[in-house]
């Protein structure tokens, strides 16, 4: 069977995270996985490079430099029509959106997603909700917002933007310029963007995440990708960042509002 879709996946230091992604996809034939680690614990590198040995699985030492330079390297590897770059703390419920794939007629597909950050119950957001804070995102490019509100894996990708890479100068809002730079190069072609909502991927914030590892100097970090956002003229003026906020609020009030509720009654 002709393969599909590359499934990346950037792994360091969780063997248990990794094989709940992989396994995912391991017996669909129209897929491959392609593995860049960048442990540095022994015994969990030894433990992924053995399971990818033993299950035919292409690995590769991570180029440990960043996080962001492994995933930009895995998508240097793609030789399928699609990929996707699956961080080992999501994965999907079913792999029913590779149906959709059509290499022709499809440049990107988004699947909706539940999320969940320590204790705290899951965020669910739907389709619905990502196709029209996108809409409202595209009108100003603001590269602060997640306009699909979720994490990579819930983008699937056509090969002919794997020149589009994630941009190493950035940590906290890596992923949400990435998504503003593939859609404004697909409406510029075609605007063949799909959002499916048979598919959902699930997300649980690893404890070594780039999340985490920023908490403490947070503040700093922001303000920092923020000056090189606004020389790149990808910040637009307050008035205009505060609707978006507000439209932002609205779209997810339904989502927000569960979550805080089922808080209240398991308290």
């Amino acid at each position: 069977m002709t393969k599909l879709l590359s499934v990346l996946v950037p792994t360091y230091n969780n063997y248990e995270l990794f094989l709940r992604v992989v396994k995912k996809y391991l017996f669909d034939q129209r897929t491959i996985i392609l593995v860049s680690d960048d442990s540095d614990n022994y015994i969990e590198k030894k433990s992924i490079q053995l399971f990818c040995k033993n299950n035919n699985i292409s690995y590769f030492d991570g180029p440990n430099k960043s996080a962001v330079e492994n995933w930009n390297y895995l998508i240097g590897k793609t030789t399928t029509p699609f990929f996707v770059v699956n961080h080992h703390d999501e994965y999907p419920d079913n792999l029913d959106f590779i149906d959709s794939l059509d290499p022709k007629n499809t440049d990107l597909v988004i699947l909706p997603c539940s999320s969940k950050v320590g204790k705290y119950p899951l965020v669910k957001m739907f389709s619905w909700q990502q196709k029209y804070f996108s809409k409202i995102c595209m009108l100003w490019p603001n590269g602060t917002l997640n306009m699909i509100l979720a994490p990579t894996a819930s983008i699937i990708v056509n090969s002919k933007y794997k020149n589009i890479l994630f941009d190493i100068k950035l940590k906290w809002f890596v992923d949400s310029y990435w998504y503003y730079k593939l859609f404004i190069q697909s409406i510029k072609e075609s605007n063949n963007i799909k959002f499916f909502s048979h598919s959902r991927i699930y997300s649980f914030q690893a404890e070594n995440s780039i999340t985490n590892s920023l908490k403490s100097k947070l503040k700093i970090q922001i303000k920092k990708e923020k000056d090189y956002f606004r020389s790149k003229s990808f910040l637009p003026d307050n008035n205009i960042r505060f609707f978006q906020l507000i439209i932002l609020i609205i779209i997810t009030f339904r989502s927000k509002f569960k979550n805080k509720l089922s808080r209240f009654i398991s308290f």
